[in-house]
């Protein structure tokens, strides 16, 4: 028999580790390939300006038509307005207008009766005659014009009233006499006398009034 000897094997010691510090990184036309966020907030960023750019665009253009649609009803409005005001200043500067007023002024239409005035030697042809107001006939059947029917609303123009000189110079003897009297009892009471106020002037058609100076 023989006796051999049983021997545990031994772990041979592990190889010590030396992590080398590398990296892979990309290659330059990797980095250039690949999409930058910065891109994509500036393409985003420009959409939100153009969208906003054009919404502003659409309200200008809208308050312009809003603008322009009142200014054509003004205008139209206005024209219209011009053409009713040519319309009436037509209606009274017409023939029939004109003579109508000047009879109520008190001029009289008188064609019963010309007469002519011959240039060579200067007679007179036919027989003078003073014009009547009820002979003064302007419009219809008997007279030289066509009745208009848009002057039916036309008020007629009246003569102002003359004023009577003689009743004008007793209106103003009296306001004088007044005034005298006036200055009389206030100088009698010795109040400071004041100078009378000048009457009114009496109104004459055929004078012009002349201011009072001092």
């Amino acid at each position: 028999m023989s006796n051999l000897a049983f021997a545990t094997p031994l772990r041979a010691p592990a190889e010590e580790q030396h992590p080398r510090h590398i990296e892979i990184v990309s290659s330059r036309a990797q980095r250039r390939a690949r999409p930058r966020a910065v891109y994509a907030v500036v393409a985003v960023a420009g959409l939100f300006v153009l969208f906003i750019a054009q919404l502003l665009l659409s309200i200008v253009v809208s308050d312009g038509a809003y603008r322009i649609a009142a200014l054509q009803t003004s205008q139209r409005d206005l024209g219209r307005e011009q053409q009713a005001l040519s319309e009436q200043l037509d209606m009274l500067s017409s023939p029939q207008n004109l003579a109508t007023q000047a009879e109520s002024l008190g001029m009289v239409l008188s064609n019963t009766n010309p007469v002519f005035l011959r240039l060579a030697d200067g007679a007179i042809l036919g027989t003078a005659a003073a014009a009547d107001a009820g002979e003064s006939v302007i419009t219809g059947s008997a007279g030289s014009l066509v009745p208009n029917s848009l002057l039916g609303g036309v008020p007629l123009v009246t003569a102002t009233p003359t004023v009577d000189p003689a009743a004008a110079a007793d209106a103003a003897a009296a306001a004088a006499a007044a005034g005298a009297a006036a200055t009389a009892g206030q100088a009698a009471a010795g109040a400071p006398a004041t100078a009378p106020t000048p009457g009114s002037v009496p109104s004459n058609p055929t004078t012009l009034p002349s201011p009072v100076t001092r």
